[in-house]
């Protein structure tokens, strides 16, 4: 019974908050504020804000791969996946040093509904792009300034530019950044030959993290975006390691253990890992001194220990075991004490605590998974997903999005949906599966 109750969790290991108040509004860098604007159009939070992104103004050097475009509609993209905006494209570039044409443009803007305005400036140099982003509010007369802000990447980057451009617009209105400038590891390819893969948030641009023909899985960034922890068969046994996605560093051996090594899980300040072993027998969670190397056993129990999540503050962990019949999820302090169970009457797996610390989602299999969140005191759980097999969701930065994987429509791939369980929508199209995604904190 105790190695089948094993292999059940470890090969679920393997395989696979609503929004509060909005926060001030960040300072700005011109004299003007757009607090008037955000509180006429949302009205509590409950209303889009309709904001106009007419193509970018090239301001100096040539623009022959059509930059300027893409600019506009990526961050167009980003602002519309918030969801608290709702773009109004423009078509054509606004003329530059023409304040006659600004004025007018804004005007016909504010006239088709807009409320507020981006007007983005685009200098393209030998080896960098730099944008400019210039917001205005279309519900004053003079459609006055109300921030502004210089942005550059390598000339290889436009999307990351419109990215950080994006989410300083949400920066502006809300006090908080976006997450455009984010990143998605997840795990693709057939049976026996799973890759690590790293993609913008949207899924654009895929890149291999691992090419070594093996089994990885279950990747897990760090709290400084700079590297990725995963579990790997490249030397015949489930071992975990560290791999830096960013910088020409080899890999670090984590965790290589007789028996398993999994579910990985970075403290909040970054320098501890939990994590599950089996190499006193029974699968345990402990916590890695990254520093150090130094292990410290968190849980002695018969049952199954495993899948442990950190609360933001660092000093809780919630985790999976099935101490007291299905596997739960149960919480306990930072030192393996005060363990109490927050979850039960179901087959429940795979907990991640929210950024802003006040909810769980976890996996639960009835015929099939699906995705529900529990606040933090085991109160008011609710249902996220339903249709097809939902699994593994990881948080957004900012505490508003998920994304999870799902095989609704016939094979595994990635979806991201808001916290509440709407705007559920496909990241991932390809011909291949996509499954275990780990959503990266913002990036340095």
């Amino acid at each position: 019974m105790f190695l089948r109750r094993l292999c059940t969790l470890v090969m679920l290991v393997m395989l696979l908050a609503f929004p509060g108040p909005w926060a001030p509004l960040a300072q700005q860098q011109s004299g003007g504020s757009a607090t008037d604007v955000w509180m006429n159009v949302t009205g509590g939070g409950t209303k889009k804000l309709n904001i106009a992104i007419p193509e970018f103004t090239v301001v100096s050097g040539t623009d022959t791969a059509g930059v300027a475009k893409l600019l506009a509609s990526v961050t167009g993209s980003d602002l519309t996946f918030s969801g608290l905006f709702s773009v109004v494209a423009g078509t054509g570039a606004i003329p530059a040093n023409n304040p006659a044409a600004l004025e007018q443009s804004w005007k016909e803007f504010a006239a088709a509904g807009a409320h507020a305005a981006l007007h983005g400036l685009l200098s393209v140099r030998p080896d960098r792009l730099e944008g400019e982003m210039r917001l205005y509010d279309l519900m004053t007369a003079d459609h006055r300034l109300i921030a502004t802000k210089k942005f550059d990447t390598p000339i290889a980057q436009p999307r990351r530019l419109a990215h950080k451009i994006a989410d300083d617009v949400v920066l502006q209105f809300t006090g908080e950044p976006g997450i455009a400038d984010t990143k998605l590891a997840y795990v693709t390819g057939p049976r026996g030959a799973k890759e690590i893969v790293m993609a913008d948030y949207d899924g654009a641009t895929p890149a291999p993290v691992t090419h070594n023909g093996s089994i990885n899985l279950t990747p897990v960034w760090s709290p400084d975006a700079r590297s990725l922890a995963y579990t790997s068969y490249k030397q015949g046994y489930p071992d975990l390691y560290r791999t830096f996605p960013f910088e020409k560093r080899p890999d670090q051996t984590l965790a290589a253990f007789v028996g398993i090594n999994t579910s990985p899980a970075f403290s909040p300040d970054g320098k501890s890992l939990a994590l599950t072993l089996s190499k006193d027998g029974n699968p345990e969670i402990y916590v890695l001194a990254l520093a150090t190397g130094t292990m410290r056993r968190l849980t002695r129990n018969a049952g199954i220990d495993t899948e442990p999540t950190w609360s933001p503050t660092g000093r809780q962990l919630a985790f999976i075991s099935d101490r007291n019949g299905a596997p739960s999820v149960f919480v306990m302090d930072a030192e393996g004490t005060s363990v109490r169970q927050l979850t039960s009457g179901g087959f429940h797996t795979q907990p991640r605590w929210s950024p802003k610390g006040d909810s769980l989602v976890y996996t639960a299999r009835q015929s099939l998974h699906d995705l529900w969140i529990v606040n933090v005191d085991g109160s008011s759980p609710r249902r996220l997903t339903n249709g097809g097999d939902n699994q593994g969701a990881t948080w957004a930065p900012n505490g508003r999005h998920l994304a999870f994987q799902s095989n609704r429509n016939g094979r595994w791939q990635i979806f991201t949906m808001l916290v509440d369980g709407s705007a559920q929508e496909a990241l991932t199209r390809g011909p291949g599966e996509a499954t275990s995604p780990s959503w990266s904190p913002r990036l340095p």
